[in-house]
């Protein structure tokens, strides 16, 4: 099961691990993309804070002034609908193989790559015989192009 730590400042204002505990490890569907690990309220960040025990993840939480770090464990055969956000994420694929299609074709991330989602439309099917996994980190950011807030449509 992973594990989230966190650091931060002691009662004598010395640096120090925080919380140290597992996050879920359920497999993401189209309701819930997995655990979250950790939210800000705002950006930037109140460091002396911490999230609410009992927040989850959801699409006002992405879309509000918050930041958000998440797992994705993505089934074989799995496929989002073409969506767009008002973030930019950052991933990191930590395991198996994913696939990120746009409107002008897609590409395959492995473990270790990287990518950075800066609000355009988009899609995600893993192809592949394996469960892959990636972490998300979500920040706050204006829409691209003409459409406005979460917008999607079928990408067959």
């Amino acid at each position: 099961m992973p594990r989230c730590y966190v650091s931060g400042l002691n009662a004598e204002g010395r640096s120090t691990i925080l919380r140290e505990e597992e996050i879920g490890n359920a497999p993401s569907t189209a309701e819930s993309w997995g655990p979250l690990a950790w939210a800000t309220t705002e950006v930037p960040a109140d460091n002396s804070a911490f999230p609410d025990p009992g927040l989850a993840l959801n699409m006002d939480l992405i879309h509000s002034s918050a930041s958000c770090f998440f797992l994705v464990r993505t089934p074989p055969g799995s496929r989002s609908e073409m969506h767009a956000t008002d973030t930019i994420d950052y991933i990191t694929m930590i395991s198996g193989k994913l696939t990120f299609g746009v409107e002008t074709g897609e590409i395959t991330l492995s473990q270790g790559d990287l990518l950075v989602d800066r609000g355009i439309l988009h899609y995600w099917y893993n192809g592949g015989t394996e469960e892959s996994l990636h972490s998300v980190v979500t920040l706050p950011a204006h829409p691209v192009g003409a459409r406005a807030k979460v917008f999607s449509r079928s990408c067959d």
